[in-house]
């Protein structure tokens, strides 16, 4: 994802920047929706676990 954000790929022969703005916006989109995936994802286990009764 750090790679997406800088608008630059990883094709197993090194980094390379990426020079078409289309395929920028695109890597940068799916870079964002993994985030805030991740997020919600986080978010929601952490809830999950709070819902949780401690046995003491």
């Amino acid at each position: 994802m750090r790679l997406a954000a800088r608008g630059a790929r990883d094709l197993d022969s090194g980094e390379q920047i990426v020079s078409e703005p289309f395929m920028v916006g695109q890597l940068r989109r799916q870079a964002r929706e993994v985030h805030i995936e991740s997020a919600l994802l986080a978010v929601a286990l952490t809830g999950l676990v709070l819902l949780i009764p401690m046995r003491a």
